[in-house]
């Protein structure tokens, strides 16, 4: 799998969020993804049900992680749990939301 492959598979899990349906998740997710030429950075908007590549001033929850990392956790080799106690992501904003983040990829 690839980062494109992870992000289009993001993309279509948020297209298919009811919008006016009630909503497990709903905030702002800025990752910023490390990849061998650098960073890559996407927004996931819950509440505008967007995925776009770029930044935002203020997200929810900012996630920073290798793609490799990224691919695992969507592939669900690894948790969200275990690449936090490991030190292969960092979390900065609303714990709760952070919490839901599986959801999420």
């Amino acid at each position: 799998m690839s980062l494109e492959a992870v992000i289009e598979k993001v993309k279509a899990r948020v297209n298919a969020v009811d919008p006016n349906g009630p909503r497990k998740v709903l905030g702002v997710f800025q990752f910023n993804i490390k990849t061998a030429s650098g960073v890559e950075q996407y927004v996931i908007d819950l509440k505008q049900l967007k995925v776009e590549k770029g930044t935002t001033a203020t997200p929810d929850v900012t996630v920073t992680l290798s793609v490799e990392d990224l691919i695992a956790v969507s592939a669900r080799t690894l948790t969200v749990g275990d690449a936090l106690t490991q030190g292969k992501l960092e979390i900065q904003g609303d714990a709760t939301l952070a919490a839901k983040l599986a959801e999420v990829i």
